[in-house]
């Protein structure tokens, strides 16, 4: 199990790709829209996961067979080019006559969804106004063989379900943390991790620590089957609306999702970590399969990224390019063509994540083995 694990929102929803300014046609520009900063941070963040692993480990990208080894000097080297030539036009050059620039496996049907920490109230203790808690790993879950559950008379059973845990009071004594609202515990579970904001102003961070083990049922799909919410209006800011204006329901609705998910407390780290042990990096890190595409690859995605106005509301979309990195991981980004993007932990990203499901194209990039050689004869001499 990852030491960090996201659950994409689109397990909320029903995956239907919003029409937009989506799929590249033709080679890709290259061209990126963040900064080089954040790029270098998080091309930096997948070698130092990379390093920890055997040099000789083979993958594939791009109809070739390489090493994480070689993975790793290609990595170093693509830094190395972004800070001399930056993130435009001349960079696309250079990667164009040294990279392997190839399409994911996936790329002619990709689904691009988003995700976010968010930061809701809490406290240590219940109160009236805080009586929804989070829980800890409880000691009786039990996982032998890909199975979840526990143990009664040497057998394994399944783990008690939501109902039984929210309503039944079965893990009562493993209370981490308490909430003011039972759709924001829901949708933390969702996002996987998140901050809890004291009364005194303090933060704390929450993340992913184990489930019990029983099937997802998305809600969004729910609400659309009972005639809610319109199927091509579904979002997480719909969802949370329905849920608000019609508390009499909200307790059966999240309680037919039986899946449920357990916390434990964050390090102090400034953005949570993914599940490759490392920082996520907002716009930079995308949560892919990783029995499709292995851990720590760059890549280079084209879809639509929100405009969001002062209120927090997406207005719009425009098309967007840039490089990211494969460090993360979902329960719901199963096969070649879902990728999930962080971004990041502000209103913006909350907007975004809520939104976004969009088509998109995605590309690997690694270095050239013909050319590895003449690259770091360039980087010993200095030139690059």
């Amino acid at each position: 199990m990852p030491r960090f694990f996201f659950l994409t929102l689109t397990l909320l929803l029903l995956l239907t790709p919003t029409p937009g300014p989506a799929r590249a046609d033709g080679p890709p520009s290259l061209r990126d829209d963040l900064d080089a900063s954040t790029l270098r941070t998080a091309v930096a963040r997948s070698v130092d996961y990379l390093e920890k692993l055997p040099a000789d480990r083979p993958l594939h990208l791009c109809d070739n067979a390489y090493t994480t080894g070689w993975l790793v000097e290609s990595l170093k080297n693509f830094s190395t080019l972004v800070a001399r030539f930056g993130t435009g036009t001349e960079l696309a050059e250079q990667l164009r006559e040294r990279f392997d620039i190839c399409p994911a496996d996936g790329a002619s049907s990709l689904l691009v969804t988003g995700y976010y920490e968010p930061e809701m109230a809490g406290s240590m203790t219940r109160t009236p106004l805080y009586r929804y808690p989070l829980y800890r790993v409880p000691a009786d879950l039990v996982s032998r063989a890909g199975h979840t559950g526990r143990m009664v008379n040497g057998q394994l059973v399944p783990y008690w379900s939501r109902r039984e845990i929210e309503e039944d009071g079965v893990l009562k004594g493993l209370e981490l943390v308490y909430l003011a609202d039972p759709t924001d515990a829901f949708f933390l579970q969702i996002q996987g991790s998140g901050r809890v904001r004291f009364p005194d102003g303090t933060t704390r961070r929450v993340q992913f620590a184990a489930k019990n083990g029983r099937p997802y049922s998305s809600i969004g799909r729910r609400l659309v089957e009972l005639g809610k919410i319109p199927l091509a209006e579904v979002s997480m800011p719909s969802i949370r609306r329905y849920l608000t204006k019609h508390p009499d329901e909200r307790d059966a609705i999240l309680r037919s999702n039986q899946s449920f998910v357990f916390f434990r407390w964050g390090g102090k780290d400034a953005a949570p970590k993914g599940s490759l042990g490392e920082p996520l990096t907002a716009g930079r890190s995308v949560a892919l399969d990783s029995t499709c595409y292995p851990p720590g690859a760059l890549g280079y995605l084209v879809s639509s990224k929100p405009i969001v106005d002062s209120a927090g509301r997406v207005t719009g979309w425009t098309e967007m390019g840039r490089f990211v990195l494969h460090q993360d991981s979902g329960s719901a980004i199963k096969g070649p063509n879902r990728l999930d993007l962080f971004w990041g932990g502000d209103r913006y990203a909350e907007a975004a994540a809520g939104e976004m499901r969009h088509s998109g194209t995605l590309y690997f990039l690694v270095q050239k083995q013909q050319t590895a050689r003449r690259a770091d004869n360039h980087i010993r001499r200095g030139e690059l």
